[in-house]
């Protein structure tokens, strides 16, 4: 099972404690059965205080009786260089065994140049968090700009719930039932490009067609303020359309529905 335990892409959510003791503790029919514990937002919080934790789930492994059964891995590539970052891989001493194994056959030697530039200029964890507190300073009020506007515009009104995550990239939305693809398609008419509807689902495959992941980071604060306020205009327009329609259907089954006996 591939597992994104904190800030996962697209809710923002973290795994709780009886989460992560609840993997360790899995007993799997099959001997091979491994966790891919992909820690790829591990740093990246938007607050110095509100930040989720995570329980170390090697160590609850170990002490269930499963130390083999999680490979634990993360990237320096949404930190430093997209792409070009460094990896990193936590295990039992049997998986690291069987990994240096197969990576022998795939490189005669790693990119020392790019791990010491890493070295040198983070020098320890001190200056790695010192560096992502920079990240936060930058994309911070862009997550507090649309959450402020999804409030104003759309709070109390029964026709979108997000959510409004500590740490890494997304905001996950979700319309009314039947309504995201439409919101995609009327964001896009008026010059607002979105993630695809349903995208982070199996298949591109929502099946409630609700689920919108909102991508904050990139824009400037000011167009972010436009984009959201598109993006919510086009919710009530869609909403209200989706809501029409099935008044207007029930309104036909009424009128079609035989007269009740006396």
């Amino acid at each position: 099972i591939w597992c994104v335990p904190k800030y996962s892409n697209p809710q923002g959510y973290s795994y709780s404690d009886e989460t992560v003791r609840r993997f360790a503790r899995l007993q799997p029919a099959a001997r091979d059965f491994r966790i891919y514990w992909d820690n790829a937002y591990g740093v990246h919080h938007l607050y110095d205080k509100n930040q989720d934790y995570l329980i170390e789930i090697l160590a609850e492994c170990k002490r269930a009786g499963n130390p083999d059964m999680v490979y634990k891995f993360a990237s320096t590539s949404k930190i430093t260089f997209p792409g070009s970052g460094l990896a990193a891989l936590a295990t039992s001493s049997n998986n690291l065994d069987d990994i240096r194994n197969q990576m022998k056959h795939q490189t005669i030697g790693y990119d020392k140049v790019n791990q010491l530039r890493h070295v040198r200029f983070f020098k320890d964890i001190h200056g790695l968090i010192e560096h992502m507190r920079k990240h936060a300073d930058i994309i911070r009020p862009k997550f507090e700009t649309v959450e402020a506007i999804f409030e104003k515009e759309l709070g109390g009104l029964g026709i979108g719930d997000w959510t409004k995550p500590n740490g890494g990239y997304f905001i996950s939305f979700d319309t009314l039932p039947g309504c995201a693809k439409a919101v995609v398609d009327h964001c896009k008419k008026a010059g607002v490009k979105l993630t695809d509807a349903g995208a982070t689902f199996p298949y591109h495959h929502d099946p409630e067609d609700k689920n919108i992941r909102i991508a904050p980071t990139y824009p400037p604060v000011e167009d972010l303020k436009i984009a959201a306020n598109l993006f919510c205009l086009c919710v009530k327009l869609c909403s209200a359309e989706q809501l029409l329609s099935e008044k207007t259907h029930q309104a036909v089954e009424v009128l079609d529905a035989p007269e009740a006996e006396a």
